[in-house]
């Protein structure tokens, strides 16, 4: 439904540099990037706002890199939601249709379909100024949809709005994309939005596309350390690969079959990039497959909604994050505080690395 091939755009100092994505139709595709790295250039350039100093725009098949904005098909929604302060609700939704030319007795059914499937009937005749920030939301969500476009393009939709709030309108964009299946461009820089939303993720940062993928996968198997922090990774351990031997550390790592990115020459220097749930204190006996076990001392604690956050430490300085709900936290062997120190292990699965 809409692919970008080697796109560059100039803006003063500013560039975007060789973007290619290719997002299916039916598919929400989220780009996570920190602010000011470009995502709001790139969504705008793909709206037609900019005029792209190289590559091409393809929509739904068609060349459409010189199109002008209103040839293009796109809904725009933005984190300010841009509606017309002076009209109704009912002529906020309408606007786009209006502008088509389309019959009156149509667009009167268009609208009052889609603001019920929206839930904001009750606030036709309402103005902007009068709306909450979640319902200003939904009214400018309803203007973009009416049009029935390509692609939905949403930058930064949910920044503006209250904790409780964004996580209403999260599961509203999720109820949109799977009831409508309209496809669904958006940006943001917040992660748990990212994965809670996409069935494709891709990261960004300055001007440049990192990697792309499922969000598990790319979760899994990150290229670079500035991939992996944008995911939030906090484990990073410092390590070489050499031959068959992994170092660290916290010392060798047991991985026989170990899944990574290809490095180059038999020695190389690389990072280990081990997700949090994949630390374990207290590690289960047996055959669990484990790539390392140890003693680390436990250097700090954070209880924070509804689970315990730890930071453990080993002698070299070498820091491992994880995660207990207070469950798991209550059901440990022995009562621990900060000070202490634990046995743990750190599982096979989910553990990756890539070359320094």
């Amino acid at each position: 439904m809409l692919r970008l091939e080697a796109i560059g755009v100039q803006l003063g100092a500013f560039r975007l540099k060789n973007i290619s994505l290719h997002v299916e139709p039916g598919a929400y595709l989220v780009l996570l990037g920190p602010t000011g790295t470009g995502k709001t250039v790139l969504l705008e350039t793909i709206a037609g706002l900019h005029r792209p100093t190289g590559g091409r725009t393809w929509i739904d098949g068609k060349d459409a890199t010189r199109w002008p904005p209103e040839k293009r098909n796109l809904g725009v929604v933005y984190q300010d939601y841009a509606l017309f302060p002076h009209l109704t609700v009912q002529e906020n939704i309408a606007f786009g249709l209006r502008l088509k030319k389309e019959a009156r007795g149509e667009i009167k059914k268009t609208v009052e379909e889609m603001a019920g499937f929206l839930e904001i009937g009750h606030l036709l005749n309402r103005r902007p100024g009068r709306l909450s920030g979640g319902e200003q939301q939904r009214v400018a969500l309803a203007r973009a949809l009416v049009l029935k476009p390509y692609v939905l393009l949403l930058d930064e939709p949910l920044s503006a709005l209250d904790r409780s709030t964004r996580g209403r309108l999260r599961r509203e964009l999720k109820r949109i994309h799977r009831e409508l299946g309209v496809t669904i461009f958006h940006i943001t820089h917040d992660l748990p939005e990212a994965f809670f939303l996409a069935d494709h993720l891709a990261l960004m940062k300055d001007g440049g596309i990192l990697q792309e993928g499922k969000p598990e996968m790319v979760l899994r198997r990150p290229r670079s350390r500035t991939v992996a922090e944008l995911l939030g990774i906090e484990n990073l351990l410092r390590g070489t690969k050499e031959g068959e031997r992994y170092l660290s550390g916290l010392g060798a790592l047991d991985i026989p079959e170990f899944p990574s990115r290809e490095a180059t020459g038999r020695e190389s220097a690389v990072y280990f990039s081990v997700p949090g749930w994949c630390v374990e204190i207290f590690p289960g006996k047996g055959d669990n497959p484990y790539t390392w076990k140890g003693k680390m001392r436990l250097a700090a604690m954070n209880f924070m909604n509804g689970h315990v956050d730890l930071d453990l430490v080993y002698p070299s300085g070498e820091h491992l994050k994880t995660s207990l709900s207070r469950r798991e936290f209550g059901n440990l062997p022995v009562s621990i505080a900060v000070g202490i120190v634990v046995p743990v292990g750190i599982l096979k699965e989910g553990v990756y690395w890539f070359p320094r």
